[in-house]
């Protein structure tokens, strides 16, 4: 009995951890690695966390970052077309103070304004 006592209470203290996993998001030459976490959040402190959601959305704009650099060294085609489906995707943690139709010459300029990827909490 005390053995099914340790299982059950193993399996319980086991199942309550918030394991991380790495991600990987890469195009061309370009990769990031995030984390996510297997509740969906990382709890910083009491009533702040960070959702997997969020990571993710940081991560994509630190891709979308590191390909106007690439493309500014050798442009192509292939990376003009994923760094415009980065900054027309909707995102729920980030605000957006450019317009969906902005020139794909304005988005590089103001690539560092617009990729801004720091997540910061209050």
């Amino acid at each position: 009995m005390r053995f099914l006592f340790l299982i059950f209470l193993t399996f319980i203290s086991c199942s309550s951890e918030n394991k991380e996993t790495i991600q990987v998001l890469s195009f061309k030459n370009c990769k990031v690695s995030y984390p996510q976490f297997s509740k969906g959040e990382k709890v910083l402190y009491e009533g702040h966390s960070i959702s997997n959601e969020w990571y993710f959305e940081s991560a994509k704009r630190e891709l979308a970052s590191c390909l106007c650099e690439k493309y500014l060294q050798n442009p192509d085609k292939d990376t003009k077309v994923k760094i415009l489906e980065i900054f027309k995707a909707k995102e729920e943690y980030f605000s957006k103070s450019y317009p969906n139709n902005l020139p794909f010459d304005s988005i590089l300029k103001h690539r560092k304004e617009i990729f801004e990827y720091e997540i910061l909490i209050d």
